[in-house]
């Protein structure tokens, strides 16, 4: 498959783009959308319509993975059928597709921060005989579904994606399907993520920061001044978008920077100063169940350790309403309706990667397409990705005196001297 072409095939429709939202415009665009490292970021255009904020995306995460050395790498199926782990090998399968987020002026918050307050709306699962909602048993592996072990319950999808990140990757909950921290179950590499049984483009399951410039997502190069300087002290930078609508920033590096005391809520977010309500990533502190994967299962069990959140952590603020905000909810559809998402005609503002061609585009009848990348995927639109994220054999027994678990276990972000210490990490 050529991505160039697929690019030509995204529809047209007569909307009017909206460009009083801030993220819609080129200037926004141009400053947030990541190329990752030396361009392999997986975002190849970027535009709003009316009502949405749409990314077209290989899902590529950007730079060079460590996944060979992830210790309980998920199990998959070779396709002679054979059983696999997961690693390098199965993360370089790319295919476009079409990732839609709602304005700031379509979605609409709850006033709550409930981990189930978005429940009703996981009603595109296969009900079971006696089921009478899209509750998740351990380990089943059915998109469409939110995490239910019996004793924790979070209105998140177990087996997709919460949102997108700015070089294009899905980003997934901190849990596997089996309600457990990736983490604990040593099962993502140092940039907390990991490929699924299903194979793919790798997905995150946690906050893909690092001391270390240039290996992950970002670093604390990337908290810059009006100058360009590096200053830990400014608002963390944008690294993602979350399916409900708010924007995912990155985690707090210093306890001076604009927000910093006004605690996160139990979905991940707030609202200070002039920004909406956004999330952030942030560091917790988890305690290992006996579920762990570590060396010495029973020696391990009950010990605290630090655990990334990725933005949204126990529940979406907004309604996760469908891409038509109509009655009808199809929000966990895979193949969406592409006139949803289509370029409004004569669009302004948008962004495309050098070297393709977005349709509507007011330059589109001028532009000259010279990327040649190919790939041998299909092409999909989804507002979700779906995951088999964890071994179907892992014990998924969860702890409910995890720091992980309810509204109380939260914190705005560490001490301020904690929140300084990440630096280091």
């Amino acid at each position: 498959m050529n991505i160039a072409t697929e690019l030509a095939k995204v529809k047209t429709q007569t909307c009017t783009q909206n460009t009083a939202d801030t993220k819609c415009t080129s200037a926004w665009l141009a400053a947030n959308i990541n190329v990752g490292r030396n361009g392999e970021g997986g975002v190849i255009a970027a535009y709003c319509t009316d009502r949405y904020l749409v990314l077209q995306t290989t899902m590529k995460p950007g730079w060079a993975t460590d996944m060979d050395d992830i210790s309980q790498a998920p199990g998959g199926t070779a396709s002679d059928g054979s059983a696999c782990v997961t690693g390098e090998i199965s993360s370089t399968m790319p295919r476009l597709e079409t990732q839609a987020f709602p304005l700031e002026s379509v979605y609409e918050l709850w006033s709550t921060d409930d981990d189930l307050q978005n429940k009703d709306y996981f009603d595109q699962c296969t009900l079971a005989s006696g089921e009478t909602e899209c509750a998740q048993a351990t380990g089943q592996g059915d998109a469409g579904r939110y995490f239910n072990d019996g004793t924790n319950s979070y209105a998140l999808p177990s087996d997709a994606g919460i949102g997108i990140s700015v070089t294009g990757q899905s980003i997934y909950p901190l849990y596997s399907n089996t309600l457990q921290i990736t983490l604990e179950s040593c099962e993502v590499d140092s940039c907390n993520e990991h490929v699924g049984q299903g194979g793919g483009q790798p997905h995150l399951h946690g906050d893909p920061f690092s001391a270390t410039a240039g290996k992950c997502l970002y670093s604390a190069e990337n908290y810059t001044d009006s100058s360009g300087n590096e200053d830990l002290t400014v608002h963390p930078p944008v690294i993602g978008f979350s399916y409900d609508g708010p924007l995912i920033y990155g985690r707090y590096l210093s306890n001076a920077a604009p927000g910093f005391s006004t605690g996160l809520d139990n979905c991940g977010g707030h609202t200070h100063g002039d920004y909406a309500y956004h999330y952030h990533s942030q560091i917790i502190q988890a305690t290992t169940t006996n579920g762990n994967k570590g060396i010495s299962k029973n020696s391990n069990t009950g010990k605290t350790y630090p655990a990334f959140v990725p933005g949204v952590f126990n529940c979406w603020k907004a309604k996760i309403y469908d891409l038509n905000g109509g009655s009808t909810n199809v929000f966990w559809t895979k193949n969406k309706d592409k006139d949803l998402t289509a370029v409004c005609d004569g669009s302004t503002n948008y962004w495309v990667k050098d070297g393709y061609c977005l349709p509507g585009a007011d330059n589109y009848d001028t532009c000259t397409t010279s990327a040649t990348q190919t790939t041998t995927a299909t092409t999909t639109t989804t507002t979700t990705t779906t995951d088999d994220t964890t071994d179907d054999t892992t014990d998924g027994t969860t702890d409910d005196t995890t720091g992980t678990s309810g509204a109380s276990s939260v914190v705005a972000s560490l001490a301020a001297a904690a929140a300084a210490a990440v630096v280091a990490m």
